[in-house]
């Protein structure tokens, strides 16, 4: 199997080397209690802790926020990176050669084009930014000193020009590069007239990824005409997805590895980025102009348990901050809110009012929740019956979803003070607006609501008993996964390894299997043993109610094949065939 562009075997050496213990140590405190590892969780907030680490099964589960894997995916969620690069990390730790013959031709063929669309981007990135150097009098770089922008922060975000539509294309051919992977990397367009500078004319901004390779541009264009667009950016392409990638990420998690970094300020765009961190406000970044994503959540709690939304004034920039305020609460950050009544936004702030009165602004953000009930009273008249029910159901939603049962006693006398209705009243109606499931419930739900019968249980017991080497005749309950399920799936798998004399555990499955935290396989992961006298028993028991599933699952079929028997030859052969069942099944209940 190739998981990538790398050989199971490969994989499994690398996996077989890198101890999930000490590589989460290097990111988290981990405190031992008895056979299991524990810490905070370090993707949802949390005081007590509920991530742990087992270390016969080398695999993780957070039993707060439902968060499970190996040492890959650990990796991959703690650093922001792919499963090929959480690989080759590890594989650099432990001093293991990286294969290049066992590249498979479809993965080779797509790493190479990554890398041209890298080494494309970084060299256009220079070419913009010896642009900006070299020609300081062209309306471009008058552009960029009109914004305030000195040479150091220039420098640290490779802020560049782009003089006309034409420079760029000779600059790229003499560096070897072809049209069809300047085209590729979206750096170079191609219409009747040929090729041209997708940003021709535009002042370029540089996207980085969290490691600081450039991976996109957006171009601002300089013009006031309405045909030219205020920002032209970069496609989606294999090495760069907006709703992944945050403006400033690659400056936080720096800060994050000098432990200097412990909230994040979230801005709209790249300028307000920018010009918070020539402010000296260097835990800053921005949306780059599209909305907050889950994606983006998830990466920011990598980094930090506080964020501090500031985005624009306006009404926009209001029901912006109340979406995100969704998006972040959902992965377990603790969210605040500044608003800056006297700017649109930070940048025009700073530039108003200094770097120290927008430190300021910031150490008084407000709780997102005091956000939402103030904002949320601005839409409604009070003095109206109707506009005070609407209210306090859009109130009461907000503390239901974002708030401990101590939390939402200050927010309910806020909202009484407001509407004034006595406060019972207000926990009586909190209290059935909390019974209500959201989204994420109903799903878990259907995951829990799952036949809890005889049949899955045994199922579940029986592959925990496979998976953790407590029974060794896998064979023997083939004829009880052969449904097309997930459990089925996972008996399959471990059965072949069995077969192939390969070892496995935990930790394998998480590289064949995508596990949701409640779902069948994440039981058998999590399956609890009893002890084990208790265990002979119950093992015994469910090897038997096995038996008696297959006979009677045999003897329904030839009850079918009896009822569409066609002679009276076949008829005697079912009969007999039932009859025996009958006996075996009695037997067993004995």
């Amino acid at each position: 199997m190739i998981k990538g562009s790398f050989s199971s075997d490969f994989i499994e050496e690398v996996r077989s080397k890198s101890d999930i213990v000490d590589v989460a140590s290097k990111y988290i405190t981990l405190n031992r209690r008895g056979g299991s590892f524990w810490a905070c969780c370090p993707f949802h907030h949390e005081k007590t802790p509920s991530f742990s680490i087992k270390p016969d099964g080398q695999f993780y589960k957070c039993f707060g926020c439902g968060e499970s894997g190996n040492v890959f995916s650990l990796v991959m969620k703690m650093e922001n990176v792919d499963f090929i690069t959480a690989v080759e990390m590890l594989a650099k730790e432990n001093n293991i050669p990286i294969p290049t013959q066992q590249e498979n031709e479809e993965m080779r063929l797509k790493k190479q084009q990554r890398e041209k669309m890298y080494q494309i981007l970084k060299a256009t990135s220079d070419f913009y930014y010896n642009n900006l150097q070299n020609y300081p009098n062209s309306k471009q770089a008058q552009y960029v000193a009109s914004r305030g922008l000195n040479a150091q922060t220039i420098q640290k975000f490779k802020i560049g020009i782009s003089l006309n539509f034409d420079s760029l294309i000779p600059y790229l051919k003499k560096l070897n590069f072809s049209e069809a992977d300047m085209i590729s990397a979206g750096v170079v367009g191609k219409n009747d007239m040929g090729l041209y500078d997708f940003y021709g004319g535009r002042v370029i901004f540089p996207i980085f990824n969290s490691f600081g390779d450039v991976v996109a541009f957006s171009g601002r264009s300089i013009e006031q005409a309405p045909e030219h667009t205020k920002y032209k950016n970069t496609p989606q392409s294999l090495i760069f997805n907006k709703s992944d990638i945050l403006f400033g990420y690659n400056f936080a998690r720096e800060l994050k590895k000098e432990h200097l970094l412990d909230t994040l300020i979230i801005v709209e765009g790249h300028i307000d980025v920018i010009m918070c961190h020539q402010a000296g406000v260097t835990n800053v970044i921005g949306c780059m102009g599209t909305a907050l994503t889950p994606l983006h959540a998830k990466n920011i709690k990598r980094l930090v348990d506080n964020v501090i939304l500031c985005l624009d004034g306006d009404n926009a920039g209001a029901l912006a901050t109340k979406k995100a305020i969704d998006i972040l609460k959902q992965v377990g950050l603790n969210v605040k809110v500044t608003r800056l009544e006297l700017a649109k936004d930070p940048d025009e702030f700073i530039k108003k009012f200094g770097a120290n009165n927008f430190v300021e602004q910031l150490n008084n953000a407000m709780d997102c929740v005091d956000f939402v009930l103030m904002d949320a009273a601005k839409k409604y008249d009070l003095n109206k019956n109707a506009d005070k029910t609407n209210y306090i159901a859009e109130a009461l939603n907000y503390i239901s979803k974002f708030s401990t049962p101590a939390e939402q006693e200050v927010y309910l006398k806020e909202v009484q003070q407001l509407v004034k209705i006595p406060m019972d009243a207000l926990r009586k109606s909190l209290v059935q607006t909390g019974s209500q499931p959201k989204t994420e419930d109903v799903r878990a739900t259907k995951t829990e609501n799952v036949p809890n019968n005889y049949l899955i249980e045994s199922k579940i017991m029986l592959l925990a008993s496979m998976l953790y080497k407590k029974v060794d005749n896998f064979e023997n309950f083939s004829g009880l996964f052969t449904t097309d399920d997930e459990l089925s799936e996972l008996y399959k798998f471990i059965l072949q390894k069995k077969q192939e004399n390969k070892d496995f555990n935990v930790s394998t499955l998480f590289d064949n299997f995508d596990i949701v935290d409640k779902s069948l396989i994440d039981r058998v992961i999590n399956y609890v043993f009893p002890s084990e006298d208790v265990f002979t028993s119950f093992l015994q028991d469910t090897i038997k109610r096995v038996k008696l599933y297959e006979l009677k699952q045999e003897k329904q079929r030839y009850t079918t094949l009896l009822s569409n028997a066609k002679t009276d030859s076949e008829k005697v052969e079912y009969l007999t065939k039932i009859q025996e069942l009958t006996e075996k099944i009695n037997k067993e209940n004995l």
